[in-house]
């Protein structure tokens, strides 16, 4: 019975995320939280204390400590903390179910299906002015929050691609996983999303290294995303040292590189624990960003590793680094010998990598969300449970 409880949380969510996805992705929470929860068999709780299992305890140690910093935030964080301690969870027992041996191939079969029924809807809405958006929304006027939707729905198609890709070639058809990159790659760019452009990249590139040498790309992904989260606030102006390159930036670029350089700076006044959860919404300072005056941070600081430190200090950053390394060698122990969930896992990482430095607030709950239903399809890859 609970089996195929289980099966049912996966397969409604994956049936339910093309649309939601497509417009706006702000229900992912919602579905990942009421299918994490029907999902949920206490016995899986007990592979935390396994070996293994130390990536994922720190994971919840940092949605334990960002809401605990809440305390310390100068806006109220509750809900936002509140929102954190179930959805780590939740997501978590989520991607646990579509790890299960009774489900693994149901979860790789309704991921590809997702894929594909999403590739659709986000074509129509790329190539045709948005029309599903705008129907759906005829009481937004301003086309910039349309496009805002559409731009998320189109982050959650690249948040998929590696799995679908790598459920592909687990099912011995890597001619279809090639034309699922391609199409993921083709639907990037009617969007104007540079970022999600270079994410599609650094996905490809690392996918195709990691069918060459698995345990060689994972190793390398997660430690340089840990190093960058580390040393973030002093590399950070190290790079933007020179004012003639931040005026030489598009705007919007520009304009991040602004808001970098300030949360630097305002790091170092409180390294150690942070300025508290959801702190970044409480800065009014301004900035001028070529000749343009703008908030110095505008809700979040475009970094999920900036963000980590401003909010959580030193303690927040050295907890994400743990998770990162620990769960990089444990995915290299566990998928060496299997290249496709392999390739799937560094080109998740990588890519959700470069959006999450770049782009979108770190606690923002559908990014959340969409990262656990990543996770999920991934670890639903694996020839044997792990």
């Amino acid at each position: 019975m609970r089996a195929s409880l289980s099966g049912a949380a996966v397969t409604v969510l994956f049936v339910l995320l093309p649309a939601a996805s497509a417009g706006g992705a702000m229900a992912l929470p919602v579905l990942l939280s009421l299918a994490g929860l029907a999902a949920f068999r206490p016995r899986r709780a007990a592979a935390l204390a396994r070996p293994g299992g130390a990536p994922l305890l720190l994971l919840l140690a940092l949605a334990g400590w960002a809401a605990l910093s809440g305390a310390w935030s100068p806006v109220e964080a509750g809900e936002q903390a509140l929102k954190l301690l179930l959805l780590a969870p939740l997501g978590l027992a989520f991607a646990a179910a579509a790890a299960d041996g009774a489900n693994r191939e149901l979860v790789r079969a309704l991921g590809v299906a997702a894929f594909i029924v999403l590739c659709g809807l986000m074509a129509i809405e790329g190539l045709a002015d948005m029309p599903l958006n705008r129907a759906a929304n005829p009481h937004i006027d301003e086309s910039l929050e349309i496009a805002r939707n559409v731009n998320r729905g189109a982050i959650v198609l690249l948040a998929l691609t590696w799995g679908a890709a790598g459920a592909l070639l687990t099912a011995a058809r890597p001619r279809a996983g090639a034309a699922l990159v391609v199409v993921s790659g083709l639907l990037s760019l009617p969007f104007g999303m540079a970022a999600q452009i270079a994410a599609w990249g650094a996905g490809v590139l690392v996918f195709a290294l990691s069918l060459w040498r698995p345990r060689a790309c994972l190793l390398t992904i997660s430690a340089g995303l840990a190093i960058w989260l580390l040393g973030a606030p002093f590399l950070t102006p190290l790079a933007l040292a020179n004012p003639a390159l931040t005026e030489a930036l598009p705007y919007s670029w520009a304009a991040r590189a602004g808001i970098w350089n300030y949360v630097c700076a305002k790091i170092l006044e409180r390294p150690w624990l942070g300025h508290g959860l959801d702190a970044s919404r409480a800065v009014n300072d301004t900035i001028v960003v070529q000749g343009v005056e703008q908030r110095a941070v505008q809700l979040h600081p475009h970094s999920a590793s900036l963000q980590i430190w401003f909010e959580t200090g030193a303690v927040g950053a050295v907890i994400a680094a743990a998770a990162l390394i620990t769960g990089g060698l444990w995915l290299a122990k566990t998928l060496a010998a299997d290249r496709p969930a392999a390739a799937a896992a560094a080109a998740s990482l990588a890519s959700l990598g470069v959006i999450a430095n770049v782009g979108f607030g770190i606690w923002q709950e559908w990014w959340i969300a969409t990262m656990f239903v990543a996770a999920a399809l991934v670890a639903a890859l694996p020839r044997r449970s792990a």
